[in-house]
């Protein structure tokens, strides 16, 4: 499966939007408000550090995926360094937008894919990758586990128990790091 990832832009935010609001996916956003102000707030253009990405197959988007340094985010991450992950690891979250697409590993072909292409390939600085889905999210902490992810611990998180799920990166993915502009090329 040939996934690209480009950066998000203003004009997708009517489909994160769309995708934000689906049954399928508020059921574990933990009642984040996903109105149409905050989608533009916490997704449109700003100077936060967290990179959006919109991952496609050909040219259908299918996926929105960020990243950010969990030192940034030390509120969140704090129960993470209590599980042993490095300060220099990454955060990602993730979701699969349309209810067809899930259940036939979309969700983990994308999380491997980015890990290595951007999480990795465009940020040498970071050391792991990282996720905790809540505990009960089965189908999440399951596509991250089939992306190479190891369990690391339950943590607690805003949302409830989290699954801490880890990725570390290989001695090989250091010396072939990748620009993010590379990651939108598709390859």
């Amino acid at each position: 499966m040939d996934i690209a990832f480009r950066r998000l832009v203003i004009e997708d935010l009517v489909m994160v939007h769309r995708w934000l609001n689906e049954p399928g996916v508020v059921e574990w956003w933990e009642g984040d408000d996903v109105s149409w102000d905050a989608v533009v707030r916490d997704y449109g253009p700003s100077p936060d550090p967290i990179e959006h990405w919109i991952a496609s197959v050909g040219s259908r988007a299918v996926g929105w995926i960020q990243c950010y340094a969990a030192a940034e985010e030390p509120e969140e991450c704090q129960p993470w360094w209590d599980r042993g992950v490095d300060r220099t690891a990454a955060g990602i979250d993730y979701l699969i937008g349309e209810p067809g697409d899930r259940r036939h590993g979309l969700g983990s072909a994308m999380i491997g894919a980015f890990v290595a292409r951007v999480v990795f390939g465009g940020h040498p600085q970071w050391s792991q990758a990282c996720a905790a889905p809540h505990v009960d999210n089965v189908a999440s902490w399951r596509a991250l586990e089939k992306a190479g992810f190891r369990f690391a611990g339950i943590v607690d998180a805003a949302h409830g128990p989290g699954r801490l799920m880890v990725v570390d990166r290989a001695p090989a993915q250091t010396s072939q790091a990748v620009t993010p502009a590379r990651a939108n090329d598709g390859r």
